[in-house]
């Protein structure tokens, strides 16, 4: 392989490829569960010196099409039975590219190792944009307060005893905005204090960085909507959009010596992360599928230059590639467009805290309040395949166990997607559904579902903060419904408790196992910053982390974890909690989501991104003999 690679001519100029040679050569490991895994040392070099965020990774995706064209040649193979992939060859589109599964046998590690590497980038296509996005405003309003000048002087920043223009600045949330910055490698800890990280691409970000114009809003993805969905625009909003998205450029990625992004990449996110979510809006990410064609009159006949900007920054982004007055969509678009629009709009829903981040900083968080009703349709794209697999265990449980139930209850309700898949399997004969959330958007898009059959047209609603089990129960009770024994499906709702302590949390949780509730429910698992920087773009939980911190509301661990060295302690466990509000874990029917960590951590324990959690209440569970593993 080796020689294949260093020699060839064509690929010894070739500088991607050169830096994944060494990832390449380094043995790989299969798991447990049969999925292969890079060595450490592998997997800190691709880290490092790879590029592959954002246009980057179309760059890798088709730097290993090379190495996988080349090495069924072998030594010696002639070229011309063998041509290597060149960006005219993928204009067309399409699916057929070259596959690291046909490699002969003796290359199997090779073939595993691109594996790995091809999921990476598939990874970072979907979790890198929505940390930037993040990035960039954080950047922004730390700028507009003068602290990045501070960090680039070297003083250190002491959230409790900073103070600008003689006021002290709120310290609870500029110790948020810095341990977020502090996952993303631009600064670091010394003792209760943040000072700028030492890599140079940090301090040429710091320098570059500057507020954000205050014409264009936080929560521009609605005007993008409006653009994409024929709708009329002002003068001052097209003209924001085509600010918004002049200067997308796809950077010269090498050479790179550490994951930390560079302004480039966090402008391009800037600009990225709305215009998906205007695109998603407008229903039009479904044909937007690997190879399909477009042009700027498309999606705007009216607007076709700010269209064509959008498709500039996509471009830029690596999605999109230009064919004469057409844009194809490239394989990273395709994944993109089906599976961004979840986590980006998770996060982009929390815009207003990016728009008010210098007077919250100064003043606190205030009346700064999220509208989740932005963001119903993502969670329904971001959760979706998490509904099934519950959905899935729910079944599994029933006909192991014998368990009956009479009662459906779908909590943080979202458009019903847990409740339309139950309905879809066991219909209304026998269940009574109950959907429960607290804001009005919610429940209201929920409505609309049951008004066009999607969801039981018996189905009744409740407003009810997850958080507080007696006003669901009492209104169930209402209603004629009997909680014992009924089933709550719950997708990522618990954390959206507010000031949650430990002991609050279990309260919670104590107050459905008293009803006699059956409790399913799937969290994002709590990460540490260490994990999180050791991992770098392979997870979204930085953001996602830092923006439910802002809001108040509180990630856990799935199990309990040591503490961690940098940022604060985890909290307790949702397993943890669980089981001292007297429920029982019936471990047979929970799951777990993929590993963070591309290779054996040094502790032995690599968390999964999440778990979907499957609680009993104790006289259920020890009447269907139903006991605690010793291990999860």
């Amino acid at each position: 392989m080796t020689d294949v690679l260093r020699t060839d001519p064509a690929l010894a100029a070739d500088g991607l490829v050169q830096a994944l040679v060494p990832v390449l050569e380094h043995p790989t490991g299969t798991s447990k569960a049969g999925h292969p895994y890079l060595e450490r040392e592998a997997w800190e070099t691709f880290r490092d010196r790879v590029p592959h965020i954002l246009g980057a990774g179309l760059a890798v995706h088709e730097a290993l099409d090379r190495i996988v064209v080349a090495l069924r040649g072998g030594p010696g193979g002639s070229r011309e039975d063998h041509p290597l992939p060149t960006a005219s060859s993928y204009a067309e589109g399409g699916t057929s590219y070259p596959d690291e599964a046909t490699l002969p046998a003796d290359l199997d590690n090779v073939a595993r190792a691109i594996q790995v590497c091809r999921q990476v980038v598939n990874t970072a296509i979907i979790t890198a944009p929505p940390d930037l996005w993040l990035t960039r405003h954080v950047l922004g309003f730390l700028a507009d307060l003068g602290l990045t000048d501070r960090l680039l002087e070297g003083s250190a920043i002491y959230p409790d005893a900073c103070r600008v223009g003689g006021a002290p600045l709120h310290e609870p949330e500029l110790d948020k905005d810095l341990r977020f910055l502090l996952s993303r490698g631009i600064v670091d800890q010394y003792d209760n204090g943040f000072r700028i990280a030492g890599h140079p691409r940090v301090r040429r970000l710091l320098e570059d960085v500057r507020p954000l114009p205050a014409h264009i809003p936080a929560g521009i993805s609605a005007w993008w909507r409006a653009l994409f969905s024929g709708d009329s625009l002002t003068t001052d909003q097209i003209d924001a959009l085509l600010d918004v998205s002049h200067g997308a450029a796809r950077r010269d990625a090498l050479p790179q010596n550490h994951w930390i992004a560079d302004l480039d990449d966090v402008q391009l996110a800037y600009r990225l992360v709305p215009l998906v979510l205007g695109l998603r809006a407008a229903d039009r990410c479904r044909d937007l599928v690997d190879g399909a064609r477009v042009t700027a009159t498309d999606w705007s006949p009216t607007h076709p230059a700010c269209a064509g900007a959008s498709l500039e920054v996509l471009i830029a982004a690596g999605w999109m590639r230009r064919q004469g007055d057409q844009y194809v969509v490239t394989r990273v678009g395709a994944r993109g467009f089906s599976r961004g629009p979840g986590p980006f709009g998770i996060i982009e829903t929390y815009h207003p805290y990016m728009t008010h981040g210098r007077d919250i900083l100064e003043r606190g968080p205030g009346r700064v309040w999220v509208q989740r009703g932005e963001n119903v349709g993502a969670s329904q794209d971001a959760n979706r395949t998490t509904f099934r697999r519950a959905n899935d265990a729910l079944d599994r449980f029933c006909a192991a166990t014998g368990f009956e139930y009479a009662l459906f209850i779908e909590h943080a309700i979202g458009r019903g997607e847990a409740t339309r898949q139950r309905f879809e399997r066991s219909g209304d004969t026998t269940i009574s559904y109950v959907g429960a959330d607290l804001e009005d958007a919610a429940l209201e898009a929920a409505r609309d579902e049951r008004s066009h059959g999607r969801l039981p047209a018996a189905m009744k609603f409740v407003q009810s903060d997850i958080g507080g089990p007696d006003a669901l129960i009492e209104a169930l009770r209402g209603h004629g419904l009997d909680p014992d024994g009924a089933v709550m499906l719950v997708g990522n709702g618990f954390h959206e408790v507010r000031q949650q302590t430990d002991d609050g949390m279990v309260d919670v949780f104590r107050g459905y196992h008293d009803a006699g509730i059956v409790l399913l429910f799937t969290e994002e698992s709590a990460l540490s910053i260490d994990d999180l920087r050791a991992t770098a773009w392979n997870t979204y939980h930085a953001g996602f982390k830092y923006v439910h911190e802002k809001s108040g509301q509180g990630l856990r661990p799935a199990d309990p974890r040591p503490q961690p060295r940098l940022g604060h302690p985890l909290r307790a466990a949702w397993s943890e909690c669980a089981r001292r509000a007297g429920y029982v874990r019936a471990s047979a029917f929970c799951s777990r989501t993929r590993t963070i960590y591309p290779y054996p951590p040094p502790s032995g324990y690599n968390p999964s991104i999440s778990v979907s959690h499957f609680f009993v209440p104790a006289s259920l569970a020890d009447r269907l003999g139903i006991s605690e593993a010793p291990t999860d």
